[in-house]
């Protein structure tokens, strides 16, 4: 092990693992789950109120970041953490999942990003202005941010695509080389990313070239973007035995109950997902056993919390029959309120699985889950 990141493995059941990854800015307990703060922000929520739901990581999107206000400016203002007043860990992705989701889509007759061996050059979702990411300028830009942990470059190619998919493991295993070499920055973990849709001898390559690397941690990328639930667990199954044991792995942009759940059972450490905010802002909650749409004429004049035991602000202070008012109403506050459920719900998820791996009932506690989950259906 080259890199001074220190990952504690202290209980596993299975393939389900509990640890502690360290951090310039405190220790992560895993498996953890971060909220996504695109723009140095969770969407309607002040960052007392994530942490309060229990948030310890937060994600912060480096394309985003780039283009508004820029890395350099959030540098000159003291780093990420102190622009966003947020000071635990931070995780940066490279951007490179943004850039390349721009694929096909046109502003006038332009295209809106070419790639190319040494990177990609794009134009901004913002005002069309023309940019270019290399493995290198994102480092720079990464390094300025200053999360704790920062992604290397990666090309997200569409799962099924076999010719693309094996051209794009290949590009992003050579952007990965040259990430790692115009790193710097040793209070930061750089993670390598595993690519290769849903080929198993593509992961399998991945995983074993990047792990030659001897990165601090291993992110597993291209999954959750149109295959099906199968599909993503067939290609774990394939990649987290591959990877080292002394690192963590994280399994980028994936976040449900069930993707918590079904995804620790196969090696996973860390998650971020958009979703449990996405939906809130869309009046939807989340629950353990499934989703209630708020907007559903049945709430109008339930007194009940949104979920009975649930200890969080909202569902200690209002009732569906309020909160449905606010969504039909589309005041701010619904968006606020769901938000805070749904991480909450989430982060205690995440919480109660990491005790069950502790206690060695990680089995029962996954029985349990689909039996709830089965009775309310």
């Amino acid at each position: 092990m080259s890199h001074p990141f220190q990952f504690d493995l202290l209980a596993t059941e299975g393939s389900a693992r509990a640890g502690v990854f360290q951090t310039a800015h405190g220790p992560l307990p895993t498996p953890i789950y971060a909220p996504v703060g695109t723009q140095a922000t969770i969407k309607a929520l002040t960052p007392r109120q994530v942490k309060e739901a229990g948030a310890i990581l937060v994600l912060a999107n480096t394309y985003h970041l780039y283009l508004r206000p820029g890395d350099e400016l959030i540098a000159e203002l003291g780093g990420l953490h102190e622009f966003m007043g947020w000071d635990g860990p931070l995780l940066t992705d490279s951007g490179g999942f943004q850039v390349f989701s721009l694929a096909g889509q046109k502003q006038g007759k332009k295209s809106l990003r070419t790639i190319d061996e040494n990177g990609v050059t794009f134009r901004s979702h913002i005002d069309g202005s023309l940019h270019r990411f290399t493995p290198e300028r994102v480092m720079e830009i990464e390094q300025n941010l200053g999360a704790d942990i920062a992604m290397v470059l990666d090309e997200c190619a569409p799962p099924y695509e076999r010719d693309y998919c094996e051209q794009a493991m290949q590009r992003t295993h050579a952007w990965a080389v040259r990430c790692q070499t115009a790193h710097t920055r040793a209070d930061q973990a750089l993670f390598g990313i595993v690519q290769g849709g849903v080929f198993p001898d593509l992961r399998e390559e991945s995983a074993r070239f990047l792990t030659a690397l001897d990165f601090p941690g291993y992110a597993i990328g291209g999954l959750s973007v149109g295959e099906s639930k199968e599909e993503m667990h067939a290609m774990l199954e394939v990649v987290t035995p591959v990877l080292p044991a002394h690192e963590p792995r994280y399994l980028m942009g994936v976040g449900t109950p069930v993707d918590l759940v079904e995804s620790v059972a196969r090696g996973i450490d860390i998650f971020d997902c958009v979703y449990p905010t996405r939906v809130a802002r869309n009046g939807t909650a989340l629950t353990r056993t499934g989703r209630h749409n708020l907007s559903n004429a049945p709430y109008a004049n339930d007194p009940a919390p949104l979920e009975a035991g649930c200890s969080c602000y909202t569902c200690t202070h209002f009732s569906r029959a309020y909160l449905r008012h606010l969504v039909m109403a589309k005041e701010m506050l619904a968006a606020t309120l769901l938000s805070i459920h749904n991480l909450h719900t989430m982060l205690t998820l995440i919480k109660d699985i990491r005790e069950a791996i502790l206690a060695g009932r990680f089995a029962d506690f996954r029985a349990e889950f689909w039996a709830a989950r089965e009775r309310k259906a």
